[in-house]
């Protein structure tokens, strides 16, 4: 095709777009007069070997795309994509020979933010097309000089953004793992208790969210001292540390879904403590503690979950509101759960949010806590990128991505929660926008609570009012909808076989029939649904045409036979886990 023609086909909106005006003469020149040299500097820090994904602010003349043609080459799956937001610049480009190249190549893509003031938005929608854990962004020469601090600023969202949309696509990805935790957590239900309806008990009762920073060492001693004065919440890490100190927290959370967290647990020796978990953690968990357990509704495990909720009346008020989808930590859901119980006011300690004297975590956690810079420089997976800042006392530190999300999801918290006085305690590290830093010992808490009375009563009121036989008679509803979705399966996989290696779409009526009484189903809506839209990103990169602008029908039934043979194998292992154990 023309390159007209391949811009009509491949970006019609863009393509609409610059019909209108005329090329305007650019302020600077889009490239160095020594070429050469310019692509050169550009890729010379590059670890290209280990990413996947590579964003370039700028198209330019397009002159950036050679030097990367090997790099696609090597692997079908990776993707280079320009970001542009100047239409004259994307006209120049287009007279150039080599433009039709660039635009019929399937693994490189245009993408043109129109308003420079929805930024925010338009990287909110590469990072759901592309949720790629080692990425990088990087911009033309030219425009890393005329907006430098544009161009930052928006790779830092970037990164953000992106690891936020690889947490959804992994964990719909695997969702069938994660019910490999909420099945034996389900049946869990009749024996705990119902962590929502604690809302309000705990009423002005301070409550002391502890990390498991390295600076929380700093106060240790003090924090013993408080056991009746402020209801202390821990989770994960911090249980472990707190309770190698002879201090046992009033409430443990508990969110991860890993067997990191077992060792955590493992290593603990707060076992009484009341427990408030999520469906999605680790099951042997339970096996580290004797303590009560609550169960927290917070729409963190899918569809399965919700569907079970609904069917079993566990479906609460949610807990308080305010924080987004960078809220990744059990830090942030301990702050969440403190509001909803009416704690006020909100004391951080421990939440360093970054590595303090060279340290990861508070001593008693893991073996070694030391940070090794120079090895951590080499990090490409987004979340751990390592970033400079600076300490609430304006001394320079080292933090990570994922940190700088979490500080920046709790401020917004605290500022859409005014009715509660946030302050954090924390003894160094990164801080809180317009969260006021006090030490711990500094902070008035005159009263004194009977407050493990109060934590007892609370637990032994709210219940959860589900009976084994309610959770399994809704259990073998989902078995019974997952074998009708089996014989759609194999409706699907015969009908692919029959219309293998012939010349047409292999998308037939008959397969399209297939997938809508599928989607018609409940064990789709639960188990299926989730994984669909993350199989399409995936067998759609491994399955693309060698050019856009050439249909591929043989490619078009690989990436069904991959997929239906997918949804077959889902099935198996669900129904296989459903299947009553000897």
């Amino acid at each position: 095709m023309l390159t007209k023609e391949l811009l009509e086909a491949r970006y019609p909106n863009l393509n609409f777009l610059l019909r209108f005006g005329e090329t305007q003469p650019l302020s600077f020149p889009l490239h160095a007069e020594n070429l050469e040299r310019e692509l050169s500097l550009a890729f010379a820090s590059l670890k290209l070997e280990k990413l996947q994904v590579l964003y370039i602010y700028g198209i330019g003349l397009g002159h950036y795309f050679s030097p990367l043609e090997k790099w696609l080459a090597e692997d079908k799956e990776r993707d280079l994509i320009f970001i542009e937001e100047d239409l004259n610049v994307l006209r120049e480009f287009l007279e150039c020979e080599h433009a039709s190249a660039l635009l019929a190549h399937p693994q490189v893509h245009i993408r043109f933010n129109m308003d420079k003031k929805r930024v925010a938005s338009f990287l909110e929608e590469c990072a759901h097309d592309f949720p790629v854990e080692t990425i990088e962004m990087i911009a033309l020469a030219s425009y890393k000089k005329q907006y430098r601090s544009r161009f930052y600023r928006m790779r830092l969202k970037l990164h953000r953004l992106t690891t936020v949309h690889h947490a959804v696509f992994i964990e719909n990805l695997h969702y069938n793992l994660f019910f490999k935790n909420f099945l034996p957590n389900f049946k869990r239900f009749p024996r705990a208790f119902f962590g929502n309806h604690l809302k309000g008990e705990f009423q002005n009762i301070p409550a002391i969210i502890c990390g498991a920073g390295p600076s929380l060492s700093k106060d240790l001693d003090y924090l013993k001292t408080l056991d009746n004065q402020a209801l202390i919440f821990a989770g994960g890490s911090a249980i472990t540390a707190l309770s190698h100190q002879g201090i046992l927290p009033h409430f443990g959370v508990a969110i991860d879904p890993n067997f990191e967290e077992y060792h955590r647990f493992k290593a603990s020796s707060a076992f009484e403590i009341p427990l408030f978990y999520v469906n999605r953690l680790l099951p042997r968990i339970f096996n580290t503690c004797n303590g009560p357990h609550g169960y927290l509704h917070t729409l963190t495990g899918g569809m399965a979950e919700l569907w079970m909720e609904k069917q079993l009346g566990v479906q609460g008020k949610p807990l308080q509101e305010g924080f987004d989808l960078e809220a990744l930590s059990v830090t942030t859901t301990c702050i969440q759960l403190a509001c909803t119980l009416g704690c006020n006011p909100i004391i951080l300690l421990g939440v360093d949010l970054a590595f303090t004297e060279k340290q990861s975590y508070v001593s008693g956690v893991v073996q070694e806590a030391r940070v090794f810079f120079d090895e951590r420089k080499e990090e490409m997976r987004v979340s751990e990128k390592l970033l400079k800042r600076q300490d609430i006392y304006g001394a320079p530190l080292f933090t990570l991505v994922k940190w700088i999300m979490e500080s920046s999801a709790i401020s917004t918290f605290a500022g859409k929660n005014p009715d509660f006085t946030f302050i954090n305690a924390t003894a160094g590290g990164l801080g809180f926008k317009n969260i006021p830093n006090q030490r711990l010992e500094n902070i008035s808490l005159p009263h004194s609570h009977d407050l493990h009375n109060k934590i007892h009563h609370a637990i032994e009121t709210h219940k959860l009012s589900v009976t084994p036989e309610q959770v399994e008679i809704h259990l073998s509803h989902l078995k019974a909808s997952l074998k009708e979705a089996k014989a759609y399966v194999k409706t699907a996989l015969s009908e692919l076989k029959r219309v293998q290696g012939k010349p047409a779409d292999p998308e037939t009526g008959k397969l399209i029939f297939a997938q809508m009484e599928l989607e018609s189903l409940d064990a789709y809506s639960c188990f299926l649904k989730d994984p669909d839209l993350t199989f399409q990103q995936v067998l759609s990169r491994k399955y693309r045409p060698k050019t856009w602008d050439t249909p591929d029908h043989a490619m078009k039934w690989n990436f069904l036979q991959s997929k239906w043979l997918s949804f077959d194998h889902l099935i198996d292992f669900y129904l296989d886990e459903l299947q009553p154990k000897s």
